[in-house]
C-alpha cells in the first residue's frame, strides 16, 4: 500500500501542477497510424508470442498523448497471452528544462479478451507510471517507475537512446538499450497469490527512413533477454520458461495526419 500511495501522490502532484505548462489549445493534434510486424513478441524479457502483427495508433496534442497498441500473433501463439492484446495508454509531458529534462506521468491499461482465469491469465491489468527523461550530448536517458494494481507489484527500468546521423545517406541510425527489474505479488490469476520476480535487458538498432515529414519506414533489430525469473509460493520456486533470450526483427511504417 505504501508503494501505491507514493505513486498516486506523485501522479496527483504532477497533474495538479502548474501554470507553467502550455495550453493544449496552442497546439494542433496529430494522429499517427503505425502497422508493424515483429519476428517475436518480447515484453520485459518474456516471450509473449512468435511472429506477430502489431498495429498501433497514437494521438498527440502538445504534451498530451493517447495511444492504442495491439498484438495479433500469427505463429507460435500462447493461449491466453496476447491473442489478441489491446493496450490503451495516456500520458502528459512537462518540460521542466526545455530540450533537457522532462517528467511524464501516465498509465497503461492492458487487456486480453480471450484470457481465461482457469489458465491463470488476467483479462485486464492496470499500470500507472512515472517517467523521467534527461538529454545530454544528444543521448536521451530515461528512468521509469511502474506499478501494476492487479498483479500488485512494481517495475523499475533504466534506458538510453542515441541517434547517429548519416549525412551521406540522409538518414539516422538509432541505438537503444534498457535494463529493468520487476516484482509482482499476484502474478497468476487464481485462488492463491503467486509471486513473480525477474530481471531483463534489451539492446538494439533501428534505421528510420522518412518519405516525407508525415510518413516513415522503420527497420530494426534488438536482442531481449529475461534473467533470474521465477514464480514463488512460500519458499518453493519455479523458473519461468517464458524468460529467454531472443533476437527480434521489426518492420513498421508510420503515417501521420
Amino acid at each position: 500500500m505504501k508503494k501505491q500511495a507514493l505513486l498516486l501522490s506523485s501522479l496527483t502532484a504532477l497533474i495538479a501542477a502548474p501554470s507553467y505548462s502550455q495550453s493544449l489549445t496552442e497546439h494542433e493534434g496529430t494522429l499517427t497510424i503505425t502497422p508493424s510486424f515483429v519476428s517475436a513478441y518480447m515484453f520485459r524479457g518474456l516471450q509473449m508470442g512468435g511472429f506477430s502483427f502489431q498495429p498501433m495508433a497514437d494521438y498527440s496534442k502538445g504534451p498530451l498523448s493517447l495511444g492504442l497498441a495491439t498484438n495479433f500473433p500469427i505463429a507460435d501463439k500462447i493461449p491466453g497471452t496476447s491473442d489478441p492484446e489491446f493496450d490503451f495508454s495516456a500520458s502528459y509531458a512537462w518540460d521542466i528544462m526545455p530540450n533537457m529534462f522532462t517528467i511524464k506521468p501516465g498509465f497503461c491499461l492492458y487487456t486480453y479478451p480471450r484470457a481465461h482465469k482457469d489458465d491463470g491469465s488476467y483479462k485486464v491489468t492496470f499500470e500507472p507510471y512515472l517517467s523521467f527523461e534527461y538529454t545530454f550530448n544528444d543521448i536521451v536517458f530515461s528512468f521509469n517507475l511502474y506499478y501494476d494494481f492487479v498483479m500488485e507489484g512494481g517495475t523499475y527500468e533504466f534506458g538510453f537512446n542515441y541517434s547517429i546521423p548519416i549525412k551521406l545517406l540522409e538518414l539516422d541510425i538509432e541505438l537503444s538499450a534498457l535494463i529493468g527489474k520487476y516484482e509482482w505479488s499476484d502474478a497468476i490469476n487464481g485462488p492463491i497469490k503467486i509471486k513473480n520476480k525477474g530481471d531483463y535487458f534489451q539492446a538494439g538498432v533501428s534505421i528510420p527512413y522518412e518519405f516525407s515529414s508525415k510518413s516513415k519506414l522503420n527497420v530494426g533489430w534488438y536482442y531481449a533477454k529475461g534473467a533470474n525469473n521465477f514464480f514463488q509460493i512460500g519458499n518453493d520456486r519455479e523458473s519461468n520458461p517464458s524468460a529467454i533470450g531472443r533476437g527480434v526483427f521489426q518492420l513498421s511504417f508510420s503515417q501521420s495526419f
